[in-house]
C-alpha cells in the first residue's frame, strides 16, 4: 500500500512563464525520476506529482496519492530548470498533512529558491474519538 500525504498552496514563479520555460517544466511533470538517470539530484526520488497551475502562476501538487520526497523533487526541478533558465526561481509554501495525525510540515522556500521542510509544532488540546479513535485538536498549529 504506502503512505499518503496531501498538500496545500502554491509555489508561485517568480518571473513570468515563458513558453521555454513552460516546455521545459513539462519535461518534469507526471515523470518517474528513476527513468531519467540524465537528471541532476534525483537520487531516491519517485514521481513527480506537481503540476503546473492552470493560470499558469506558480505549481502545485497534483493530487496524486503516494507522493514521496517533495521538498527533494522542488530542489531537483528547481536544479535542473536554473541549467537553461538561470532565473527561474518560486516562492510560497506548501502546507504538508500525513495519514498520521502529527505529521505535519510546512514545505517553505528560502531566499535562494532552495525549498526546506519546517516540521509543525501541534498545540492545544488533541482528544481522540473513543468510538473510531480518530484524533483532533482545539487549537492552532505554530511553525518551528
Amino acid at each position: 500500500m504506502g503512505y499518503s500525504t496531501e498538500f496545500r498552496g502554491i509555489l508561485t514563479f517568480q518571473k513570468d512563464l515563458t513558453i521555454g520555460m513552460l516546455k521545459a517544466l513539462q519535461t518534469y511533470l507526471g515523470e518517474d525520476c528513476r527513468d531519467h538517470p540524465e537528471w541532476e539530484k534525483t537520487e531516491d526520488l519517485d514521481y513527480v506529482n506537481i503540476s503546473v497551475r492552470n493560470d499558469l502562476a506558480g505549481l502545485e501538487w497534483d493530487g496524486s496519492e503516494k507522493t514521496y520526497g517533495m521538498t527533494a523533487i522542488i530542489n531537483m526541478i528547481t536544479h535542473n530548470m536554473r541549467q537553461e533558465f538561470p532565473h527561474f526561481q518560486l516562492s510560497g509554501q506548501l502546507e504538508a498533512q500525513g495519514e498520521s495525525f502529527d505529521d505535519r510540515w510546512v514545505l517553505v522556500l528560502d531566499d535562494s529558491g532552495i525549498a526546506h521542510r519546517a516540521e509543525v509544532v501541534i498545540t492545544g488540546t488533541i482528544l481522540e474519538c473513543p468510538d473510531c479513535g480518530h484524533k483532533f485538536q482545539l487549537a492552532g498549529l505554530e511553525t518551528a
